[in-house]
């Protein structure tokens, strides 16, 4: 609040001093040449005071207006009195020692001696003059005097007094008087529609807020400020697609500059089924080091690639992510893009990475041995055991973990049935190849009998099946 307390004195206390120094400057020589009422030469020591101030030598414009109170003080009347003291206030004015301009303005206005027009405005002027000194209370009470015979007070008038109001932390009148002013104006003016947004937010009133910066952003569609206080408003309404229009628009607007904002609206693409536009966006900017490669950002870029199914894309943000990650979280998301890109060789060193550096709940680790498993066996093939085996490690650590016992018992059970499959196939296989030897066996030496009794010349082959020797002479009684 004293942020703001500070920007609306500050932007108050220029307007003012400006304001001060054009009507005194503009008032002073109107009167000061009435040669009916003002003697000759203290007409022409005005006009000369007059003409110092309007070159900005306000110092010597003080010199010489002291002079002549020094030299006609007792002699001068209550308006040529008046007349002086408002000029040589002006001049205190302009050097910024507004405790002399109050006490010069102050006393012009007691002569009582200035016309009408004069001495209301001069009275203005001292209002405004409180304020600048910080005497907000007085530079209240002296504006509500003034305005009771005012018949058009101007925006300006309701503004000042908002911004007493604030000052003193009267933020109902104050919200008041600057509804009141803004109306009134002939264009927008900033700093009115930037005091009653700042009233709005000390009271707490989202809703008139949100119209009021809905239709700033309309007069200024170039201040992020803004844009930005727009869609924070809307989310804290619950308002997600008014922060998200809010926020793109900016975006459209090319007034984001900021990690945070690129990094809000990658998030609401998100939220609004619209991934690939904010990792387009996300990847874009990093590549502009607008936003900086940090785990946390790959990992949401990673992500809105991965929601956007484009898994290959999200495979190299999540490995760059991955390397620099005190955590095993990352790895574990390597290792389901991995996976679900069908590359199993790598999504089992992502994952075995993930469990080994750590720092998963169980949840994610209970995950992390069914993935495991499912990588190691993808890629076994067709009487791999080794591979399916080392799958089966995996899905035996997963089976301790309630939420994936049944899933990792049921691969266990798969496994084993392969295996199981595998191992009477393949002594259905030696059996079979054994008869199949057997029967060439008996063929063979069914042959080369007939060859014996034809008187043949038997082959070395067919004596070692008949249990000749090269005589043709049985070489022990088991011939077959």
């Amino acid at each position: 609040m004293k942020t703001l307390k500070t920007t609306i004195h500050t932007t108050m206390q220029s307007m003012v001093m400006a304001v001060v120094l054009l009507l005194l400057l503009g008032l002073s020589v109107p009167a000061s040449a009435q040669s009916d009422t003002l003697t000759p030469a203290l007409a022409n020591e005005l006009i000369e005071a007059y003409d110092l101030l309007e070159a900005d030598q306000f110092a010597e414009a003080l010199a010489a207006l002291n002079r002549i109170v020094e030299r006609r003080d007792g002699r001068m009347s209550p308006f040529e009195r008046a007349s002086v003291l408002q000029v040589r206030g002006s001049a205190h004015v302009g050097l910024d020692d507004f405790p002399a301009a109050l006490r010069d303005f102050e006393r012009a206005i007691a002569q009582e001696a200035l016309p009408e027009p004069q001495q209301r405005r001069l009275q203005f002027n001292v209002a405004q003059l409180y304020f600048v000194t910080e005497n907000y209370a007085k530079a209240l009470e002296l504006f509500m005097e003034w305005i009771v015979d005012e018949e058009n007070p101007g925006p300006q008038t309701w503004f000042m007094i908002s911004g007493a109001h604030y000052q003193l932390e009267q933020y109902e009148e104050s919200l008041e008087a600057i509804s009141t002013a803004i109306p009134l104006l002939a264009e927008p003016e900033r700093r009115y529609y930037d005091l009653k947004n700042a009233l709005l937010s000390e009271l707490q009133r989202s809703g008139p807020r949100i119209d009021l910066l809905k239709e700033m952003v309309v007069i200024w569609p170039e201040t992020l400020a803004y844009w930005r206080q727009l869609s924070g408003l809307f989310m804290d309404a619950d308002n997600l697609q008014g922060a998200f229009s809010a926020l793109e628009s900016a975006y459209l607007a090319d007034l984001l500059e900021e990690e945070r904002d690129f990094i809000a609206l990658a998030q609401f693409y998100s939220a609004f089924n619209n991934p690939m536009r904010g990792a387009e966006m996300l990847e874009a900017k990093m590549a502009s080091e607008h936003v900086e490669e940090s785990v946390e950002n790959l990992q949401l870029l990673s992500q809105l690639w991965s929601q956007a199914r484009e898994h290959r894309k999200a495979i190299p943000v999540l490995r760059r992510a991955a390397q620099d990650a005190d955590t095993g979280v990352l790895s574990y998301r390597l290792g389901q893009a991995l996976l679900a890109d069908e590359q199993n060789e790598a999504a089992e060193a992502a994952f075995v990475d993930a469990i080994d550096k750590g720092e998963l709940d169980d949840n994610m680790l209970a995950q992390a041995w069914i993935l495991l498993g499912n990588a190691r066996f993808n890629q076994a093939g067709p009487g791999d055991r080794t591979r399916r085996m080392q799958a089966d490690e995996a899905f035996a650590q997963a089976e301790r973990f309630s939420e994936t016992r049944s899933q990792a018992r049921d691969w266990r059970g798969y496994i084993n049935a392969i295996n199981q499959t595998e191992r009477r196939q393949a002594q259905l296989e030696q059996e079979q190849a054994e008869r199949l030897d057997e029967a060439a066996r008996e063929r063979a030496i069914s042959a080369c009998r007939a060859q014996q009794l034809a008187g043949s010349v038997l082959s070395a082959e067919c004596r070692a099946l008949l249990g000749l020797d090269e005589e043709g002479q049985p070489v022990n009684n088991n011939n077959d």
